[in-house]
């Protein structure tokens, strides 16, 4: 807390000083100004808490000087000292919120009490200003999660339109009255090797960016609302208030907004209009469906209309396909690599031929696949990666490269232990609960193990401190938000899971030996 002390009368000012037990308050920092402008200079650069000030001084006087603080320091507190008790000193005081009008000569109880009395509103004051930001910053936090909630169950059908009404229209910009709607969605996966990737593959970090991103475009015209899915089948669910029939060109504006940011195109379903707000259930499954059913060999196009003729029953049917799973099985049982290998490679060509190729029937072969490989192997693990290239389009190609590597690691078995196992798996619930409060006990309760053992095999298996670990992945988090968001350092803080800004700060520097600033600015130097 810092002082000031303003009077033309030297003595009056080392009487204060005297006086007031400054380090009962831990006040170290004491200023002193003999007119009204030397104190405001004082207050532009060090902004003291307390202000002592008298009435009648030369250049500027206390009445000015009180109405000066009050508009641009309203916070701070202020005690008049005066040897006039005439009206028009005490009113200013009064008007301008002045916690106390002292006569002198002082009288040194009722200063010490005039002193304690400022120190002890502006701490409380402090404290309350202190909570209210923090909650404002959680609201700032949570609000988002908010409207993720509510309008996933909306366009679900899970929630009543007439409840969230108003708060359409005052928060997100939405008109008063909406007659049609349409509905986008937008799935990451087809970006995996350029936007996922950028984000180390945290889905929940991507959503949250590439939801702002489309909330940048749509924000001038205020013609709908981007948020994160909590529904299968998308991950970004953009509702479209207005302008439906232009809906298709702003979908190739949030596109190319994402391509100059991210370098890389998305796959936007895109519903046909439908009336506002009962038709909202209809709107997004016509969008996840043509999400579902476009062409993934087509290598033109990326907003997929709603198709009323779409669909089909699964994977198509004018190549050998119950042959070539017949074939799958025969070369697995037979443990020859180089069969294997050949029958992926007939099974690529195949698919490089089709005319068509959906989203929907192709998770449909990765799914029967997966089941002859679980009943060749039931203790093996077995899992597809997103078969994309740079560009995030489908690639048959790295579908053949991907399948040959699974049916290699299949044949030659599994010898992972059960410490390995349990060490990967703290490993990924650390990587998908970095932003929460971990403790050890928190881990050690949650895989039912000592704390201990779990700090033990972790250091065992990976060389490396649990705590190092965690920390080095939530630094690693905030890099990525620092170098591709314009986030405030105390909203990042809490994103990756420190609620103290400073106290995040200084993990940050001594894990990169910059401050999260330096690392930023450093940043925007490199891409310019």
């Amino acid at each position: 807390m810092k002082v000031l002390i303003v009077d033309d009368e030297k003595h009056v000012r080392e009487a204060i000083r005297y006086f007031v037990p400054w380090e009962k308050y831990h006040i170290t920092d004491i200023y002193e100004a003999s007119n009204g402008q030397e104190a405001m200079r004082i207050m532009q650069e060090q902004q003291p808490a307390i202000v002592f000030t008298d009435m009648r001084m030369p250049l500027m006087d206390g009445a000015e000087l009180l109405e000066w603080l009050h508009s641009h320091y309203p916070h701070t507190k202020t005690i008049v000292i005066s040897g006039y008790q005439d009206f028009n000193y005490v009113k200013p005081a009064i008007v301008y919120g002045g916690t106390d009008y002292l006569l002198k000569p002082l009288n040194s109880k009722q200063l010490i009490a005039a002193a304690e009395h400022a120190f002890k509103l502006w701490l409380e004051e402090e404290q309350e200003r202190h909570q209210a930001h923090r909650q404002n910053m959680q609201l700032n936090v949570l609000r988002p999660l908010y409207w993720d909630k509510m309008l996933s169950d909306l366009v679900a059908g899970q929630a009543s339109f007439q409840e969230v009404r108003n708060s359409l229209c005052e928060e997100l910009g939405m008109p008063l009255f909406v007659a049609e709607c349409r509905v986008a969605l937008i799935s990451l996966q087809g970006a995996d090797c350029r936007l996922l990737h950028r984000f180390q593959g945290d889905v929940g970090l991507t959503s949250f960016v590439l939801a702002n991103v489309c909330n940048e475009v749509l924000a001038p015209k205020q013609n709908g609302f981007a948020f994160r899915s909590w529904q299968g089948g998308a991950d970004i669910v953009l509702l479209l208030w207005s302008a439906v029939a232009e809906a298709e060109e702003e979908m190739h504006r949030i596109n190319e907004s994402i391509r100059q940011t991210y370098g890389v195109q998305m796959d936007i379903g895109l519903s046909l209009p439908v009336a506002f707000p009962e038709g909202l259930q209809r709107a997004f499954r016509q969008a996840r469906q043509s999400l579902n059913e476009r062409n993934l060999l087509q290598r033109e196009g990326r907003i997929h209309l709603f198709r009323e003729q779409s669909g089909s029953g699964g994977p198509e049917k004018n190549y050998a396909y119950e042959t070539q799973l017949d074939k799958l099985r025969v070369a697995v049982l037979s443990g020859d690599q180089d069969k294997m290998e050949r029958v992926v490679d007939e099974w690529s060509d195949q698919l490089a031929g089709l005319p068509l190729l959906t989203e929907s029937q192709f998770q449909q072969l990765q799914a029967d696949i997966s089941e002859v490989l679980r009943r060749l192997r039931p203790d093996g693990e077995i899992s597809f990666e997103l078969c994309y290239d740079s560009e995030g389009l489908f690639s048959v190609e790295n579908w053949r490269s991907q399948l040959k590597t699974l049916l290699q690691r299949l044949s030659e078995g599994n010898a992972q232990t059960p410490d390995n196992r349990l060490v990967e798996e703290i490993r990924q619930y650390l990587q998908q609960n970095y932003a929460r409060d971990m403790t050890l006990q928190h881990i050690a309760e949650r895989f039912f193990i000592s704390r201990e053992n779990v700090s033990r095999k972790f250091k065992q298996i990976t060389g490396e401190n649990l705590s190092d670990y965690l920390t080095g992945l939530r630094v690693d988090k905030a890099k990525t938000l620092l170098q591709n968001t314009n986030l405030r350092l105390s909203q990042i803080s809490e994103l990756v899971g420190y609620e103290d800004e400073k106290y995040f700060s200084r993990v940050f520097k001594k894990s990169t030996g910059q401050s999260p600033r330096e690392y930023r600015k450093q940043g925007e130097n490199y891409i310019s």
